[in-house]
């Protein structure tokens, strides 16, 4: 996940401002979240998205949405200011001790407009999703995306509230924190959170319990790592386009 610059380090803990000092982050031999069981639904339709360069790796975190639809952060999919080739673009879901339930390449990569590469401001934050249309269709059940209101967040029970990732603190086994503390913004286009905010763990899932389903409500953009904080691009930004995907994929 991106290290967040000052100005939005701001804007995302100004509803928890006043909030206790967190304890130290977790480093490479410690962990956020509990180990999740990745053959449970909806653990075993998140999975990380891989992108080969030329001289390295990268990976985010990935949520199957349709049988052929993957939905992560935009930022995940760049190098630099260019759009990486679908071509080297891979998701694997259900990792359990690195080995993939299933795995599928990448046909191609749909990408907001409104996306802009490079340091995140607000609004690149708030347009930071992509959805990777897979060469194949995966068998595992996907997970409804789900828009909500401030009316409807306020409600829902802060039990059902969770987020699933794979995070370079932990990366063959996927990491889940219940209970999350989740708060709309003002304009409803992301969510202030307090959940997995380490390397990886971007387009991790921000899920809950909405109706007796669970949904993604949003996925993770930046974080910061010392405060335990970070932000969240809402499903209200690309829930319409996902819909429209599944219809023609």
């Amino acid at each position: 996940m991106r290290r967040v610059l000052v100005a939005i380090i701001a804007f995302a803990i100004g509803a928890t401002a006043s909030a206790p000092a967190q304890s130290a982050p977790p480093n490479d031999t410690q962990h956020y979240g509990e180990i999740a069981d990745p053959s449970i639904w909806p653990i075993s339709a998140v999975g990380v998205v891989t992108v080969a360069l030329f001289s390295r790796k990268m990976s985010c975190t990935g949520t199957l949405v349709g049988p052929k639809l993957v939905l992560t952060a935009a930022h995940c999919l760049f190098n630099g200011k260019l759009l990486v080739n679908s071509g080297n673009v891979r998701f694997l879901a259900g990792l359990n001790k690195g080995v993939p339930a299933v795995h599928a390449d990448a046909k191609r990569l749909v990408v907001p407009k409104e996306f802009s590469p490079g340091p995140p401001t607000q609004e690149s934050v708030i347009n930071d999703w992509a959805v990777i249309v897979l060469s194949d269709a995966i068998s595992i059940k996907p997970v409804p995306v789900r828009p909500t209101t401030r009316d409807e967040l306020r409600v829902v029970n802060p039990a059902s509230t969770m987020q699933i990732g794979y995070g370079r603190d932990r990366l063959y086994l996927p990491s889940i924190v219940r209970d999350c503390s989740v708060s709309e913004s003002p304009d409803n286009r992301s969510f202030n959170h307090k959940c997995l905010t380490n390397f990886g763990y971007s387009g991790a899932p921000l899920l809950a319990q909405i109706g007796g389903i669970t949904a993604v409500i949003g996925i993770n953009s930046v974080g910061n790592a010392d405060r335990r904080t970070g932000i969240a691009c809402s499903a209200t930004q690309f829930a319409k386009a996902i819909a429209e995907l599944a219809q023609s994929e």
